[in-house]
């Protein structure tokens, strides 16, 4: 089962409490049942206007780089019981200058699914042949316009001809590597949101395997000022709903919020994210006392109490997650 039928599969379990019952049965058998979000280094080429690395006293704060030591020992602890490695979270894994080693430990654990989030302008082919070969199954490229002008606008730095050049590299790519994915991670704004009309028009020629859609959210100070979803809303059926039945035709995976679930404030569904996400940077290894040194993923869950946090979740009135979203995605 690949990563977008659990997601599937999640969906169609409807109680959060089953699927934290789920959860602590396969901690305790020390099976695989989270995800890890890897930024090897904290830094990035673009200064796209919706992140913050846009905001130049953010950007001073996020600093440093994993050492090789650093990752074997972050795979030692981790990679045994991670059922997906997302390298590149939010910042860009190709200034790092050794994702081939990150690669190659996670094949050499077995980690189902290996992903790569990049804005590809500095992407390689020679580079992204050896990811394939190493064993990378899908690489998502972060997209903010269909259009040249948004997408320089928006990608501050960035190089609309550098992106469809990587896709030109991809799409070939695929003829060798039948397996390998493409996904198109796109950021929904006002500014943007009308462009997705013609995104086929656009970038039909590339070999798109998912298209997510993310309306988009304040994640710190940034550059981008309006977050509201009401562009968005009112223009649902030309635009994100024509997407819809535009995938159905080319086979392609379409990962979006209905527009009902646009309009919703709570979303109790995000409290599995608790206790499946797990985020591993330069600052930030799992959580700010985790000793890479002394601490195993399941000595320190066992010190902290994990199991016996997750069974009361389970018969508590609060379903409230720590994660700050209200949407669904549907995969369709």
């Amino acid at each position: 089962m690949n990563v977008y039928n659990l997601i599937k599969a999640n969906r169609l379990i409807k109680s959060s409490r089953l699927k934290l019952a789920g959860i602590l049965v396969l901690h305790q058998m020390k099976k695989r049942y989270y995800g890890i979000f890897l930024d090897p280094v904290l830094a990035c080429n673009l200064r796209c206007r919706m992140c913050y690395f846009s905001d130049d006293n953010r950007r001073k704060e996020l600093r440093g780089k994993l050492s090789q030591e650093d990752i074997r020992l972050i795979a030692d602890r981790f990679f045994p019981y991670a059922l997906k490695l997302q390298i590149g979270c939010g910042a860009e894994p190709t200034m790092y200058n050794n994702l081939s080693e990150i690669i190659s430990l996670a094949k050499k654990y077995s980690v189902p699914y290996i992903s790569m989030t990049t804005n590809a302008n500095l992407l390689q082919k020679d580079d992204l042949r050896q990811y394939a070969a190493l064993g990378l199954n899908e690489i998502t490229v972060s997209l903010h316009g269909v259009k040249q002008s948004t997408y320089e606008y928006l990608m501050e730095n960035g190089s609309f001809d550098k992106f469809t050049q990587a896709m030109s590299y991809i799409t070939e790519l695929k003829k060798e590597f039948k397996d390998f994915k493409l996904r198109i991670n796109y950021t929904v704004n006002s500014d943007n949101c009308l462009e997705l009309a013609d995104f086929f028009d656009v970038l039909g020629q590339y070999s798109i395997d998912i298209l997510q859609l993310r309306p988009v959210q304040k994640i710190g100070q940034s550059k981008y000022a309006d977050f509201s979803w009401q562009t968005i809303i009112d223009n649902y059926d030309a635009t994100l709903g024509k997407l819809k039945e535009e995938c159905k035709k080319r086979n392609i995976t379409l990962i979006c919020p209905d527009k009902a679930d646009l309009t919703k404030q709570t979303n109790n569904e995000s409290i599995v994210l608790d206790y499946t996400y797990v985020y591993i940077s330069p600052q930030e290894i799992f959580n700010k006392d985790f000793s890479l040194q002394k601490d195993t993923y399941h000595s320190y869950c066992k010190k902290h109490g994990f199991a016996k946090e997750i069974l009361n979740r389970i018969f508590s009135k609060n379903l409230n997650s720590s994660v700050n979203t209200k949407l669904n995605y549907n995969v369709s």
